[in-house]
């Protein structure tokens, strides 16, 4: 019987990646599914984040697993497509990364098996279609996980921010601001940096603004689940924030465009402080696009994607563990 063996190589910082490789087996798991996320015994797993996916370290494969690689390690895919027979699939979290270090490995695979793809959405599905005209791409979304990211109890008027891919940028946005729009000079600013999961989602649902701080994305979770915390969210949509970014959800700028980020900010404070049907309409259309990209919406296609995939890891039709 085949098992989904996940892989991943975690070195214990804060890792998008890395929190949905677990949560993809955690769920299967959950769905009869006989799955595992495996890593290296040096690799050093995260503590920022709470789950239930069975780990195996270094442990030998076995021929029928179905082997699931992260296209941003190169090694493994060349190992696998090189020296392993096993099934493999290609679970492609971000195209630029693929781009930069993945192709090389993910073209070492002989015909007879070449790799299906996952990827978290549709932006990203058309550019590996693009990349791989040939390959099977299958779309399991990312999420805003709604039962931990939702509003808090009590807020204050401040800006939340995630500045890891763009801490210049956080200051030059900052400082924009306070210059040409001295009425927000004393909002405070709450740079959300090596914390767990469970406090990112305290922080958003504390406050009332998220700068979008996304670069080089295939989706970018970070604004969804501020929009499902109930912050208005000012920023860049890191390109792949284009599958839910509109007018109606947030006050969005150009990529690098810091000015404009600056203006975007701006007007989502006086949004805040306004308030009224404005205020109501874009807090309304942010919980709607972060239920788009639910958790429930992501098991759901988790289950239907692994079914046409490989049905014969299925054990029983509900939890294993």
């Amino acid at each position: 019987m085949s098992r989904i063996v996940y892989l991943g190589f975690p070195t214990g910082a804060v890792s998008g990646g890395q929190k949905v490789i677990l949560r993809h087996v955690e769920a299967l798991r959950e769905l009869g599914f006989d799955a595992v996320y495996w890593r290296r015994a040096d690799n050093v797993l995260p503590t920022w984040l709470d789950h239930k996916a069975p780990v195996e370290a270094d442990t030998p494969f076995r021929p029928d697993d179905i082997l699931v690689l992260p296209t941003d390690a190169p090694n493994a895919m060349e190992a696998v497509a090189t020296r392993l027979p096993n099934r493999a699939l290609l679970f492609c979290q971000n195209q630029y990364s693929l781009l930069n270090i993945g192709l090389a490995p993910a073209n070492r695979f002989p015909a007879e098996r070449a790799p299906d793809f996952i990827v978290p959405g549709p932006l990203i599905a058309r550019s590996i279609q693009r990349l791989f005209p040939r390959a099977r791409v299958e779309v399991i979304p990312c999420f805003a996980d709604e039962r931990i990211f939702v509003p808090g109890a009590e807020r204050r008027h401040a800006v939340a921010t995630v500045p890891r891919k763009r801490p210049g940028e956080m200051n030059m946005v900052r400082n924009y601001l306070r210059q040409v729009h001295p009425r927000h000079a004393e909002l405070p600013w709450i740079p959300i940096e090596g914390a767990t999961e469970a406090q990112i989602a305290g922080v958003f649902g504390a406050s009332t603004l998220c700068l979008s701080l996304s670069r080089f994305e295939s989706v970018g979770m970070t604004p969804l689940e501020a929009m499902a915390c109930g912050c208005v969210v000012a920023g860049f949509t890191g390109i792949g924030g284009w599958d839910f970014a509109t007018p109606q959800n947030g006050f969005w700028a150009p990529e690098d465009d810091v000015e404009a980020a600056g203006e975007a900010l701006a007007r989502a404070a006086d949004l805040v402080l306004t308030g009224g049907p404005a205020l109501s309409s874009m807090l309304e259309a942010g919980r709607a696009t972060a239920e788009q990209w639910s958790y429930a919406r992501f098991r759901t296609a988790l289950e239907e994607v692994w079914m046409r995939l490989a049905p014969e890891a299925r054990l029983r039709d509900g939890p294993l563990d």
